[in-house]
């Protein structure tokens, strides 16, 4: 009889100490089943969106399918990046983990469904699943503020100057050309920056900016033993690759009259590295009769041949000269002008524009679209609607937490100072922003155009940077291009 009442207060102790731990007889969880292990647990057949997709439309409704029906437990873990979704936002539908969250553009999300969220009828908890996609950037910019002219300013200009000129304004707001400065090996007519980063990412820019730095040098002022911008073969073989070219003008000018024929005192600067020089009178340059003058309009008659020249080998310019003149008078009290053709003011200057359009008018230079640098508060330096295709801001960024950011309040200067009449481009800068960061933003440059030597190979525009850069679908290369011919 012993026997028999132990035996049957053992097994009601162990209907008990069962009782006790079934979680499905919790009060604090209820619906909780462990892991009985009755067979496979479910295994995801399907995500969407898909492992691994790119450029993405933002999305807010995430399924995965499994291969069989399920369940999810009432706190469920699923984390997206940094951060965990609510269980309120998930449910299920037969085979499918049905969960929302809002995602924002140009963003990389990894999305994990840790164990025990999913489980089948058997208490088969699913193992942990991840899997990655891409956003991609929401472009703000808004073309219907601009009203650009169809021509460029020149009623003359030629036919392959058109056609880019409408190009540019055709791809303005939607995508970004990419674009290299020529490097001071090349004195300033060559394309090894451009061949270096094709050398990096694969890609050549779709423009490559050459330089008369040193016309003084050159035929016919010079014997041109180092340096001669009448050899157009470095600018005939980028544009014969398809290429866009663009060209700029340190203008050197001598210190006196005295020194015309010495090159060691040409400059261009105003005062460099401690040395102050006695600068070239752009007030004088605009006057008939005085011997700067004199020197300017022979300047400029040189440049003028060597840009017929390229006419006539059918290669169109984005013609850059002249640029930052203000210096930094507008960004700090007792700024300077950097360079001789901005020292004397913004009345002169704007004559010195003037008086290298006309020149060039007159010898029929009809190949160029005019580019005009501003910092954005420098409106009386302006020469004029008439006078100029292209406004351009020349930006470089000290504060290392602001590489590759958008750069919209400087996009917005240069729209208010010409009240969206003109395309707005980056024609110079040290970090470049990110193209991503620009259609956000709103401010999508017409190009871009990092400065040579240290800057194309700092630490921020590094290869990693330009491979992402220049292989976007928003970002233009020159095998992007259309044909010109």
């Amino acid at each position: 009889m012993k026997k028999i009442f132990f035996s049957i207060m053992a097994l009601v102790a162990m209907g008990m100490a069962v009782s006790c731990s079934d979680p499905e007889n919790s009060d604090n969880n209820a619906n909780y089943q462990p892991d009985r292990g009755q067979g496979v647990a479910p295994v995801v057949v399907s995500v969407s969106p898909q492992d691994g997709a790119t450029d993405l439309d933002t999305i807010k409704v995430f399924t995965i399918e499994y291969d069989k029906p399920i369940f999810s437990t009432p706190h469920a873990s699923i984390k997206i990046n940094d951060a965990y979704v609510a269980d309120s936002a998930v449910t299920v539908e037969g085979n499918k983990l049905i969960f929302t969250y809002d995602t924002k553009g140009n963003t990389t999300y990894k999305v994990t469904v840790m164990k025990p969220t999913v489980r089948d009828e058997g208490y088969n908890f699913a193992s942990d699943f991840s899997f990655s996609f891409s956003t991609a950037p929401v472009n703000t910019f808004d073309i219907s503020r601009f009203d650009i002219a169809d021509m460029p300013v020149n009623p003359d200009a030629t036919e392959g100057t058109v056609k880019l000129y409408q190009f540019l304004k055709s791809q303005f707001g939607k995508t970004v050309l990419s674009g290299t400065a020529s490097s001071n090996e090349d004195r300033g007519w060559g394309t090894s920056t451009a061949e270096d980063l094709f050398n990096r990412t694969g890609k050549y820019p779709a423009i490559a900016c050459f330089d008369y730095l040193f016309l003084h040098w050159s035929k016919p002022l010079g014997n041109a033993n180092w340096i001669d911008y009448t050899d157009t073969t470095p600018v005939e073989n980028w544009a014969n690759g398809n290429g866009i070219v663009s060209i700029m003008w340190h203008w050197n000018m001598p210190e006196t009259e005295a020194d015309i024929n010495n090159p060691e005192k040409y400059h261009f600067y105003v005062s460099e590295e401690g040395k102050t020089y006695t600068p070239f009178s752009c007030k004088n340059a605009v006057r008939s009769g005085k011997w700067e003058n004199t020197l300017a309009l022979k300047h400029l008659d040189v440049v003028a041949d060597y840009l017929l020249d390229l006419q006539a080998k059918g290669i169109s310019v984005l013609w850059r000269p002249l640029h930052e003149a203000a210096g930094n008078r507008y960004q700090y009290e007792g700024g300077t002008a950097w360079f001789w053709w901005g020292n004397d003011g913004a009345a002169q200057y704007k004559k010195l524009w003037k008086l290298m359009f006309d020149t060039f008018k007159a010898k029929g230079v009809n190949n160029l679209i005019w580019v005009w640098k501003s910092e954005g508060k420098d409106k009386d330096y302006y020469p004029g609607d008439e006078y100029v295709d292209i406004i351009g801001r020349d930006y470089y960024e000290n504060d290392a937490s602001k590489y590759h950011f958008s750069l919209i309040s400087d996009f917005d200067a240069l729209y208010n100072l010409t009240n969206g009449k003109k395309i707005i481009t980056l024609s110079e800068c040290g970090a470049v922003p990110e193209i991503g960061n620009m259609m956000q933003g709103g401010d999508m440059w017409s190009w871009f155009m990092p400065w040579n030597g240290d800057f194309m190979n700092s630490p921020y525009n590094d290869d990693a940077f330009f491979n992402a850069q220049m292989n976007s679908k928003y970002v233009i290369s020159r095998d992007e291009l259309p044909s010109w011919k």
